[in-house]
């Protein structure tokens, strides 16, 4: 049988029980739809949470802690500067340097403070870190330093949200506060003038405030740092960040214990890895850092953990959808069961005239598959449609509410032909057994079939 044939003989059939057909395919519609729904629903959601959690840092750069600080293996190296090198040699490493985190501290700018969380970092290692500067070069050396984005808008007035009077920072131990150089910021501002505005810190000499208690007698020593450059705004944790050369790092803390850090011993506190630019390598370095009895910490980590769950979120809610296809797939071989049984005649006719036993079942199999095809492509359509209509009203109760999201919905491309191929297969499936009836008919018997 040609194809020009079934097609218009397909066509012909569904048209004369056309209202049959409908009702039959509006349940393949609501399982369609209901599929599209939710799996887009799910998709988007996984977006947003994923694109929340890469603001967080860059997808290749890894945190390194020692076991022990997180409950585990205590009886582990630290990260000192020989495991650091070690770690330097696994596949897929670009480079690594120490981590090491000043606590405490305020920005004093007169009557202004602002916060901070200043880290020290290999200077040879800034070009593999991704900076990108809005201002100045991402050049770390003795003295020099660079600031997040928004380190400069983090500055208000004692008292005001956000800000905390340096010297509450300071415990016994000691600790640091930072003061700018001179009372106004680069164009000639006052205080006054730029609290609450964005301050611009490039060229600033910022004085960095260290504190000790020696003896019950509290010393102070003042650090002159310069911002050589302030980075872009990623939205994430490094734009509250100060980063500064390991060495300075090293001779603050050596002021501030009245003793040099002996890394080699005691180790870093932290070290960050920078891997290559691929997701598959940079899960590979961290699980490799993790079996060497250390916690390894990376937000391409965070995110394959969240696809892989939204994986499983969306094969759960596209099953329980497909319930209703299934359902539906029933209504179909009710269907055409019936069609069966009103042609009876039509199919003994065909047989006597030559159709093969192929023929017939091919038949009653398109004419299944196509109201599935149809129920699936209205299904898409009403299910983007309403997929949509839940997006603009969720996205307005949201920003109402306070809460900016730009869209809770996304309908990747393979949906909409997944859910029609699928659709369309359940039909498939469902007319196996009414054109298996249809084959088995007795044409002569058929002939006579009142």
């Amino acid at each position: 049988m040609r194809i020009t044939d079934l097609a218009r003989l397909v066509y012909s059939n569904l048209n004369r029980m056309r209202g049959r057909v409908i009702m039959t395919a509006m349940g393949v519609v609501i399982g369609t739809a209901a599929i599209v729904v939710l799996i887009a629903l799910a998709s988007g959601l996984q977006e947003q949470t994923v694109n929340n959690f890469s603001q967080f840092g860059s997808l290749n750069q890894i945190t390194v802690f020692s076991g022990s600080r997180f409950g585990g293996d205590s009886s582990g190296q630290g990260l000192t500067p020989a495991v650091i090198n070690d770690l330097k040699q696994i596949d897929g490493v670009v480079a690594i340097t120490p981590y090491e985190q000043m606590q405490g501290g305020a920005f004093k700018l007169n009557r202004l403070e602002g916060f901070a969380s200043p880290y020290g970092i290999d200077p040879l290692v800034v070009p593999q870190m991704g900076f990108t500067t809005t201002k100045g070069l991402a050049f770390l050396s003795r003295g020099t330093i660079l600031v997040g984005a928004s380190v400069g808008s983090s500055f208000a007035a004692p008292g005001a949200s956000g800000a905390t009077r340096s010297n509450s920072r300071f415990g016994p131990g000691g600790g640091f506060g930072v003061s700018l150089l001179g009372g106004g910021n680069r164009n000639g501002q006052t205080a006054s003038d730029t609290a609450n505005s964005d301050l611009d810190l490039y060229g600033q000499t910022l004085i960095l405030e260290l504190r000790r208690n020696a003896g019950g007698v509290v010393e102070t020593r003042n650090v002159r740092l310069r911002v050589g450059g302030v980075l872009k705004a990623t939205g994430g944790n490094q734009d509250y960040n100060i980063y500064m050369p390991m060495s300075d790092v090293t001779e603050m803390l050596t002021w501030s214990r009245g003793a040099r850090p002996n890394w080699a011993r005691e180790g870093y506190s932290q070290a960050l890895v920078i891997a290559e630019q691929d997701a598959q390598t940079t899960l590979a370095v961290s699980n490799e850092i993790t079996a060497r009895g250390y916690f390894a910490l990376s937000t391409n980590t965070i995110v394959e953990t969240l696809n892989s769950t939204f994986q499983i979120i969306e094969a759960v809610l596209g099953g329980i959808a497909s319930i209703a296809l299934l359902v539906a797939a029933i209504g179909i071989a009710n269907t055409m069961i019936m069609s069966v049984l009103e042609r009876t005649r039509e199919i003994g006719l065909m047989k006597a005239v030559g159709a093969r036993n192929r023929d017939i079942m091919t038949v009653f199999m398109t004419e299944a598959a196509t109201i599935g095809l149809l129920g699936g492509i209205v299904g898409v359509i009403i299910g983007a449609t309403l997929a949509k209509l839940i997006d603009l009203i969720a996205s307005s109760v949201l920003s109402s509410s306070g809460t900016q999201i730009s869209t809770i919905i996304a309908i990747p491309l393979w949906l909409p032909i997944f859910s029609i191929g699928f659709s369309m297969v359940i039909g498939l499936i469902a007319g196996i057994y009414p054109a298996f009836r249809a084959v088995q008919l007795d044409p002569v018997q058929a002939l006579r079939y009142e």
